[in-house]
This record gives structure tokens, sequence and C-alpha cells, in this order.
């Protein structure tokens, strides 16, 4: 039987080493022609990145639109391209998360997909940058809701249309780093993987009850028996 597998991106897979909060931020400079010191600390974890620009409206009082927050959205995503692609940028992908795709890759029922707050472009910016893309089939995106416990089910549909497979939900994996994840996974009664490489401890996501709780991926062979045979 085949196991849904769908990865969160950022704290899960890869660290971008604060980037995506920088472009957030370039981009509200941009848009509101503020500084961005004026913003206070935004909220980012777990978050699905419209989310976060609805959030950077409410911190400047300004209502917004759909159309106000694709447009906020496309400012980032420029910006966070330029970063990503800077000299400088210091992101990188997480213990043992190459090594872990391409053993799941190599198993017949390991079905890879995406569960993540990003924007589908974001997404693949991020993933692309550090050669993870190719790994995954399809998914759900920020840019399909930006409630994130609406995108369990839309994840679930896309990859069961793309591989023709109909998934038990017991089957259906979702792996993050934040209490969103697990809430996320819980809205469409999926299995949550844990795994304490983002903000939050082994002891704070295991409170929360998640199916399982990881430090990291570090040993490979351990984390593709419990996504697959546990």
């Amino acid at each position: 039987m085949a196991r849904l597998l769908l990865f969160d991106i950022d704290g899960t897979l890869i660290d971008s080493n604060g980037a995506g909060g920088a472009a957030i931020l370039d981009a509200a400079e941009d848009h509101f022609g503020i500084q961005r010191e004026q913003l206070p600390p935004l909220h980012l974890a777990g978050s699905t990145d419209p989310a976060i620009a609805m959030d950077v409206f409410g911190h400047m009082n300004r209502e917004h639109t759909p159309a106000e927050i694709t447009a906020f959205l496309d400012r980032y995503l420029s910006h966070l391209q330029r970063r990503l692609q800077a000299e400088d940028f210091a992101g990188y992908t997480l213990p043992g998360v190459t090594q872990l795709l391409e053993a799941l890759r190599g198993e017949s029922t390991a079905h890879l997909g995406l569960l993540t707050g990003n924007v589908k472009r974001g997404a693949v910016i991020k993933l692309s940058r550090h050669g993870l893309y190719e790994h995954f089939i399809e998914g759900g995106f920020g840019s399909d809701h930006h409630d994130r416990n609406q995108l369990g089910p839309v994840a679930l549909s896309r990859m069961q249309d793309a591989t023709g497979t109909t998934y038990d939900i017991t089957d259906v994996i979702v792996i993050g780093d934040t209490p969103k994840d697990i809430r996320c996974a819980e809205a469409f009664g999926a299995k949550c993987l844990a795994v304490a490489t983002g903000q939050y401890s082994y002891a704070e996501l295991s409170a929360l009850n998640p199916w399982r709780c990881v430090e990291s991926f570090a040993d490979v062979p351990a984390t593709v028996d419990l996504l697959l045979r546990d």
C-alpha cells in the first residue's frame, strides 16, 4: 500500500537563514513606502504567505483585496529570488534531508508531495535553490488558501490525481516542524511526523501529541522505516 508523504518546507527541509522574512520586509518597504523597523515582529513559522501578507496589511491599518495581496506577494517573490541567488546567501538544507528524499524516491510505496504555506512559486524558488524540487510530485500551497488547515484536502486531491492512487487517510503523513503542521494534519485526519529542526523544540512538539516526533532526519534509515513501515 502506497504512503502519501506531505512535506513542509521551511524548518523541515531547508533553513533559508532569514531570507524569506527579509524578503517580506523588503516587499513591505516597497509596497507601503515605509522602513522595515516600523513593523512589529512577524509570526512566520507555519503561516501561509497570504496570511503573512494579510498580517502586514493589518499592522499598517490598511484594507486589502485579493488583488492587493497578490501584488504584495509578487514583490515578495521578486525579493526572495534576489536574496536566494545572492553570493552571500547563507541558507542550507537541513541534516539528512537530501539523503532521506533520495532514499524515499527509491521506495515504490513512497509518494512524495508538499504541504506548505509557501505560495507555489515561492516553494519552487526555495526548493530549486537547494536542488530539491524534483523530488516532489504535487502538493497543497499557500496560494490555494490563506488558512493552512484548508490545504490538506487540496494536497491529497492533487496527489491522487497525479499518481492515480486513492490513499487511505491512515497512510497519509504530514511532515513538519511547527504546531501548525500538527493541527493541519489533524484537520483532515492525517498523521503528523513532527521534526524539531525549526523554531520549536522536541519537547514543545511532543507535548502536542503528533503521531511521531523526531529531533531531525539525520538517521536516514530510521526515518525511512518510521515513514514507511511503522
